[in-house]
């Protein structure tokens, strides 16, 4: 895989980018000076095929770049004032600009976050984060008294809420852009594309307060059009691409229902999921003593994903209460490992759940991935159907797991699957809730034909028909924001 970005021209024929230096051009000719160099970034928002939350416990994920994207337009400006427009905020007739000086985006974590803590202000955060995280690595430096400030105009055709990562896009876009600017000065951003990304999963976790994994922005700097990104999420294990198998597609329906990654059900989740990992490296503990073997590291190396599932059932499942008080918790074991999050004294985890679900997740992904390479290598039309068949159930049970273990279900998602499900003769083969759960997208696995394309039109119009929420379809992918660098216009 190529891991060089280049200036590229043919950015500029890829959507949003003709829109948003349209509406520069049209709607802020004040703010930005066209007779000077302004850089623009573009990157994709992606399908989460199969993988979703388990990525934050070290699984295989299997992520699709698609074509819906944000576009990002950043010019330098003399004083020391950033100022960043959203063409989407205008276009929905809510508060459109923020700005502030620079040096305060110099500042530690808790102070710049609290920059943004107002209402009306956190959307700026996914863009001025970017400058913290560079100070912050040292690949900016922003704290002097005359450092320049930017203007940062945006359009994305990526829907916030629909768990499509329409905050990674914004990130990635925003990151490419400044790193295009400051790689050209002493002590500049000179980074690769695993380290970009770290940069917006940190703006993620640290200025927005959202607990995400790093597929997303992997996905969204890296993908390729038409195939599935591969990662081993420990951190970032770039596998090579799965190809997907020819007359076969991945789509996504939106089902109208916003979720949040930010929110308190994803991230009692993760919590819960670190807190049993904690537990099981006590029981390891316990056992290797018993046997007069002492441990001196986790043999998980940190990730559920390297527990194998079986010695999870027989050795560890048990061990796990079904239910925690954080308190009880805290005060047997101490902290988990997770940066992202803490656990609260007053919250109820449901452990076990939780455990169950990133546990056996990261099996159900590995099978998955290795199905579908068997259905592009069959050599007969009955073992391609039978490879996507059992790719397709391993979808569904992700699904279920989702709901049951993970608890970040939603009905309306459950709807959209049920409606897949009862079409698996016009060549529908599986299908799950994506992402962090709790509304937002279904993935479905496809036949690339007239009759598949009919059942999905169908799902779309009953599910509107049964919830009254219109339903959006996501089916074409575009190249990841690396591959396609950044443009000078």
């Amino acid at each position: 895989m190529r891991l060089d970005t280049t200036v590229n021209a043919s950015l500029l024929s890829f959507e949003p980018v003709p829109t948003l230096l349209s509406r520069l051009r049209a709607e802020l000719s004040g703010d930005f000076d066209f007779s000077r160099p302004l850089c623009v970034a573009r990157a994709p928002g992606r399908l989460d095929v199969m993988g979703g939350i388990a990525d934050y416990t070290g699984s295989l994920v299997c992520e699709l770049p698609l074509d819906r994207a944000a576009a990002v337009a950043v010019q330098e400006r003399p004083d020391s004032i950033v100022k960043v427009v959203s063409f989407n905020l205008i276009d929905e007739h809510k508060p459109a600009t923020f700005q502030i000086p620079i040096q305060k985006l110099a500042r530690d974590s808790a102070s710049a976050r609290a920059e943004f803590d107002e209402p009306g202000r956190k959307w700026a955060a996914y863009f001025l984060g970017c400058f913290w995280a560079l100070h912050e690595r040292g690949y900016a430096h922003l704290s002097r008294p005359n450092a320049p400030g930017f203007n940062i105009a945006t359009y994305s055709t990526v829907p916030p809420g629909a768990g499509i990562s329409s905050s990674a896009a914004i990130e990635v876009a925003t990151m490419m852009a400044l790193r295009e600017h400051f790689q050209g000065n002493a002590g500049g951003a000179v980074m690769d594309p695993m380290q970009l990304s770290e940069l917006c999963q940190s703006v993620e976790n640290q200025i927005v307060g959202a607990p995400c994994g790093i597929m997303d922005q992997v996905t969204s700097c890296l993908g390729q059009p038409g195939q599935l990104l591969r990662m081993i999420c420990q951190p970032h294990d770039l596998q090579e691409p799965l190809e997907i198998p020819q007359g076969i597609r991945f789509v996504g329906i939106n089902s109208g229902v916003r979720h949040d990654v930010g929110g308190s059900a994803y991230a009692r989740t993760r919590c819960a999921a670190f807190m049993a990992h904690k537990i099981i490296v006590e029981k390891m503990r316990q056992i290797g003593a018993a046997a007069g073997r002492e441990m001196i590291s986790d043999p998980m190396r940190g990730y559920l994903a390297n527990l194998d599932p079986d010695a999870y059932k027989r050795l560890f499942r048990l061990a796990i209460p079904e239910q925690l008080e954080g308190d009880k918790f805290l005060n047997q074991f101490g902290p988990t490992i997770d940066p992202a999050t803490k656990v609260e004294p007053d919250v109820n985890y449901a452990v076990q759940h939780a455990a169950d679900h990133h546990v056996l997740e990261a099996r159900r992904v590995r099978k998955f991935s290795g199905y579908i390479e068997e259905a592009a290598a069959a050599n007969s039309p009955q073992a391609r159907g039978a490879a996507l068949d059992r790719a397709g159930h391993l979808m569904y049970a992700s699904h279920q797991s989702y709901g049951m273990d993970a608890m970040l279900g939603a009905p309306e998602c459950d709807l959209i699957v049920k409606l897949a499900r009862a079409r698996e003769r016009a060549g529908l083969y599986g299908a799950r809730i994506t992402g962090g759960g709790s509304g937002g997208t279904v993935a479905i696995l496809a036949d690339a034909s007239p009759s598949a394309e009919a059942a999905i039109g169908e799902i779309i119009d009953d599910y509107q028909a049964q919830t009254g929420h219109r339903a959006e379809l996501f089916s074409g992918s575009s190249p990841g924001a690396w591959h396609l660098g950044t443009v000078l216009v």
